[in-house]
Parts: structure tokens; sequence; C-alpha cells
């Protein structure tokens, strides 16, 4: 709970700095206090055993705690009473529609099995995909954390040659928010028959590594934020947990060595030393205070993955359609990543201002030539420059309008007025458009401005370079911050700017959902989705409501141009949904194109 202090006291900004909660005696007589809820997904067969082991461990806080059990309905356990079940526990389907502050998902005896082998394992990916959304922080233990970490990040897990049985001793070494407060040294229970290595994780820069031993493999880690913590030990255990493992492998005829570091001086009849439990109370409120209350909306409907919005240049053709989409943005909180193309037409006889940029581009390729016969070209050349001129003119034109309406700084556009007065290089000139578009944007917005030459990287042979952008993504775009974006291009190895094709900010915007795994990848133009027939011609078109991947990609390769189809397959691998809506008609709910298939199966 937090410390109530006077804002001037000289120990509250010390206290502050090292993450102890404190507030002001004003902000505690305003304060709303509400229950922490908390599901207990219980994977383990002897369920009232474990469910007393984890209830003990939460009840280390003066918070109120709200808990529901959670068994599986694919899969019934052998060990637990039907009736224990069906009074005090509820089934996935029953509570999906629920928001929590935490979750904890136990581990289970399947370690020797492939994940896929695993009986519930298509629910519990159900339940994983459902905790990322809907639930603020949710810790794994055993080996449902080495099942989180292959389902979401697809780290593997590695068998040891015979059990890792007892109480193991790790070192401090960065504490983090988990492990505050702990010694320079604690021990924790292990039992299980594979494990995780710190080097597979440390290669996906959202994930920490808080606790590892070579010979046990990773113990504690987390995500950036802690909205995952994977803990593949057993800090619940009670004092007696492993002597009753150890004695069940005994009667099943199990070749089970003596626990090490449990039993005094390694001797069964001389009882147990318990030397976890300490530890294990404080890394559970610590997870409880500063993972879960400290950082969960008050409005537990307000939890949500982050959401990537990409905005076509129909959606920003000009200031009142930058007015429409700051509307769209501050609707709705998850509205933190932004994309944006450049303007593209106000009216029918309207060009895209990206189109400007390349008649610009090309009159500018033109002159080079020209000027090479300079002197018998003269009059070329001073009608070309006027062409160039005036498609210059045009385009700061547009873009003064927008920032007059909005009261924007006209720094930046004089800024790309200059570059595009000196630019030799083609992709750099014709990508200005999305550049400066994305500049206008953040500042309209109040979000920080990322380059796409920060995000999006080409190889030597012009092709995409996936693995870098994808750790660039992860790293550049963090969980709390707020971004505006320009689509369409990005940078190769020396530094120069290389161009997807045109509707490129499509992939842009479809390569940052999948790397970041959004919760849904929002595609706003001037349509209200994928439509029955084209909606120019047929005033009796109406909208897909739902189709899968597949579909879309079928119709975006027969020409219809409601999506650019080389956008859609980063967002198939990564199952992240696609929702086309219409930035005119914000209410629509669009199209959804999801992975229905696999759902399916």
């Amino acid at each position: 709970m937090p410390l109530i202090l006077p804002s001037d006291l000289p120990a509250t900004a010390s206290l502050q700095r090292e993450r102890i909660f404190t507030m002001s005696e004003s902000e505690a007589l305003r304060q709303d206090i509400r229950p922490i809820r908390i599901a207990i997904v219980n994977l383990m067969p002897k369920k009232e055993e474990t469910e007393l082991q984890l209830l003990r461990r939460l009840s280390n806080t003066a918070l109120q705690v709200h808990i529901d059990l959670i068994r599986t309905r694919t899969y019934d356990s052998k060990n637990a009473k039907p009736s224990h079940l069906e009074k005090f526990y509820k089934t996935f389907e029953e509570i999906k529609g629920e928001k929590y502050d935490a979750m904890i998902v136990t581990g289970a005896p399947v370690e020797k099995l492939d994940y896929e082998e695993v009986l519930y394992w298509s629910e519990l990916t159900e339940i994983l995909d459902y905790a990322r959304e809907n639930v603020f922080s949710t810790m794994f233990i055993c080996w449902a954390a080495q099942a989180a970490l292959y389902h979401y990040y697809g780290i593997p897990k590695y068998a040891f040659e015979e059990k890792l049985f007892g109480v193991y001793k790790y070192p401090l070494e960065d504490p983090g928010l988990l492990l505050k407060g702990f010694d320079d040294e604690f021990w924790v229970p292990q039992s299980r028959y594979s494990f995780n290595r710190a080097h597979d994780l440390l290669q996906h820069d959202d994930l920490r590594v808080w606790a590892a031993r070579e010979d046990t493999g990773i113990h504690l880690a987390s995500t950036a934020d802690y909205r995952l913590v994977f803990s593949s030990g057993h800090w619940e255990y009670d004092e007696g947990t492993l002597q009753g493992e150890y004695e069940r492998d005994l009667n099943l005829g199990l070749n089970t060595k003596i626990p090490v570091n449990y039993f005094r001086k390694d001797d069964p009849s001389k009882g147990v030393n318990v030397r976890w439990r300490s530890h294990g109370n404080l890394f559970f409120a610590n997870w409880l205070n500063y993972c879960v209350y400290q950082e969960t909306p008050y409005d537990i409907e307000a939890i949500s993955a982050k959401k990537v919005s990409k905005f076509g240049g129909s959606s920003l053709s000009d200031a009142t359609q930058f007015m429409k989409v700051k509307e769209i943005i501050h609707a709705e909180q998850g509205r933190e990543i932004v994309v944006v193309s450049a303007p593209g037409k106000r009216y029918k006889s309207d060009i895209k201002t990206t189109d400007q940029l390349i008649l610009l581009d090309q009159k500018k390729a033109e002159g080079r030539q020209l000027e090479a016969l300079r002197q018998n070209l003269d009059t070329l050349v001073e009608v070309n420059e006027q062409e160039k001129q005036r498609e210059l003119l045009s385009f700061e034109e547009r873009f003064h309008d927008i920032a007059r309406a909005l009261k924007l700084d006209t720094e930046p556009i004089q800024e790309v007025l200059t570059d595009l007065q000196e630019a030799q290089d083609s992709a750099f000139l014709i990508s200005r458009g999305e550049y400066l578009n994305a500049r206008m944007m953040s500042e309209y917005l109040g979000y920080e401005f990322v380059d796409a030459t920060e995000l999006i990287f080409f190889g030597y042979n012009g092709e995409l370079d996936k693995k870098k952008t994808y750790h660039a993504i992860r790293s550049r775009l963090s969980s709390d911050g707020k971004y505006v974006i320009p689509g369409f291009y990005g940078t190769d190895p020396e530094g120069n700017i290389r161009l997807f094709d045109r509707g490129g900010s499509d992939i842009t915007g479809s390569l940052i959902a999948s790397a970041l795994k959004s919760s849904v990848y929002e595609n706003w133009t001037d349509v209200d989705g994928v439509m029955s027939k084209d909606p120019h011609l047929h005033q009796d078109a109406k909208t897909i409501v739902e189709m899968n991947y597949e579909e879309l990609l079928h119709i975006s390769s027969n020409g219809a141009q409601i999506y650019h189809k080389e956008a859609i397959a980063p967002l198939m691998e990564s199952h992240v949904p696609i929702n086309i809506r219409n930035t005119n008609a914000p209410s629509h709910a669009g199209t959804i194109i999801r992975n229905t298939k696999n759902e399916e199966k």
C-alpha cells in the first residue's frame, strides 16, 4: 500500500527514485480503490494443493484481492474431484469476456511432450492470446513459462538428462522490480525435466533475464514492461511439497535422486531445511505491488494490447481529414502508434502528393539529362525549370494549407522544400510526402516522430531485411511511447532511402504491427471495408464483415486496390487481425480479416 507523505518531505524524492509507492495527502483524499482481480489458471493435477500454495503467497499483501479459479474445458484432471471443479472453478469460456489485473498460469507434468501433443494445447494458446489483451500482468510458472515463451516468441525448450530436483541458489545481479529487497543470494525450489537458455531469450529486445544458471537454465525472466513474467521455479511450494514428489516418484519406480539442498545434510530423516519462503513471499508481494497494483489502470476495461493504426492518403488529404484522424486516435486509448501515408486526393480530379513528388522527380530527372545539352536546349531547360517550380509550389501550398488551418509550425515544410531543391536521389525525393506528413501529424497529435529510416531496413539486394527491421521496431518503439511514423520507405545498408511499391505504407504498418504482435492492425481508408462490388460503380455494394487472409490475398492479387497484397504476409505469420475502416465513417466496424482457418483447427 502507498505511503502518504508531504510532497516536500526530503525523503519523498529518494523513496520515489527507489520505486517505493508514495502519494501526497491531497492525492490520497481523492484516490479510487478497488480490489485487484486475479485469475489462476490451474493446470496442476493436485488442484486443491496448488490453490492453497498460491493463495498463501497472494495473501501477504494489504491489498484486496478477488480470485477466480480457472480450469481447462478440453481436459478433465484425473486427480481433482469433479464436485470441487464444478463448484469452485470457471472455464475459459465463462471468463473470456472479462478483464483481469493479473493472471497466474501454473505448471503441468507434461514437459516430456512436444507442446502440440498436449491435449489442451489449443485451448491454452487461446488463453495465452486472451491474456495479452485482457490481463495487465500474467505470471507463468514452470512448464507454463516454457509454453508461453514458445507460443509468444518461438523460444525452444531443452531436456535435462535427468530431473532437475531440489532447492537451488541464485546470485542477485540485477534485481529489477520483481527481486526488489532481495538478499545477495536467494534459494528457489525447482522440479522439472526441461529448461530454457538465457541466450535464446536475449535475442528478443523486449525480454529481460533476472535469474539464471548454466546448470538450471532460466529461473526468472519478464518482458521489459513486466506484462509477462516467466518463473521456472516454485516459490509457492510448501515445506513438504518436494518431499511428497520424491516419495511419489519412488513409489512409481522412478530413479529419482534425493532433492538437492532440501533435506538437512541431504538426509530425509533429518527433516526439511526451508530456505525459500521469505524470498517467495517477497517475490509475490513485489509482483502484486510494482507490476500490478501500481500500473493497472483503475478502469480495468482500459487494459488492452497496443494498437497500430495506419491512415491512408485519402484519410489525410487536407486539414479537415487531419482533424478527423485526431478525433479517431484520441477516441480510443490504445491507439498509440500511428502510421501515415502522404496526402491523397481531396476530390476526383485532384492529384495525390506522392504523385506530385513522382512528377517532380521525373522533371528533375529530365532536368539532369537536359543539363548536359544545355547549350543547345536553353529554351527547354527554362520550360522544365518552370514545370519543376510549379510542382514544387503546388506541393508547398498543399502542406502550407494544412499547417495554417491547424496552426502548425511551418519549419519542417521549409526544410523539406530545401531538400527537394537539392535532392538528386529519386527514392529520397518521392518519400518526402510521407516524411513531411508524419512530421506534421506528430506535432498535431503531440506524439513523437520516428523516421522510417530508424525502423525499416533493406539489404544490398533490395529485399527487406526482416530480422533487422523487427529488431529495430521492438527496440525503438517502447511500450509506453506514442509515435507517428511515415510509411512507404526505409533505408539500405549505405544509408540511402529505399521505397516499397506504391501503396507501400500498408507494408510499413503491417511490419510494425507484426513485429509488436499488435492486438489488431487498423487500416483506415476512404471505404467502409472490403466491399462485395466496386462501390464507385455499384450503389448496392455491401461491406464484407469478416474474411480470412487467403481471401483478402486472392482479392488483392486480382487487382482490387483496397489493400497491398505484400502487406498481408507479415500479419498472417504473426496472427495479427486486420481491421479495414473508413476514416470518414469511424463508427462503421469495417471488415475484420483474421486467420479463421487456423482458429477452427
